[in-house]
């Protein structure tokens, strides 16, 4: 999943940044400078933690 596409999930879906740090377990820090765009980084472990939330919601909401 690209950094766009991850970005977009979460605007499509309406995903909350707390929602994303409390099922990830990812540093709510590091998930709010990701999606407003503050960095493009993300360690290999977080975007795994992050991508599989995302596709939770994906999925949910289909």
């Amino acid at each position: 999943m690209t950094n766009q596409e991850m970005r977009q999930i979460r605007d499509r879906y309406n995903v909350s940044l707390f929602k994303i740090n409390y099922k990830s377990g990812v540093h709510y820090g590091v998930i709010e400078d990701f999606f407003n765009g503050k960095t493009e980084d993300l360690s290999e472990k977080d975007r795994e933690r992050i991508e599989k939330v995302l596709a939770a919601e994906k999925k949910k909401n289909k």
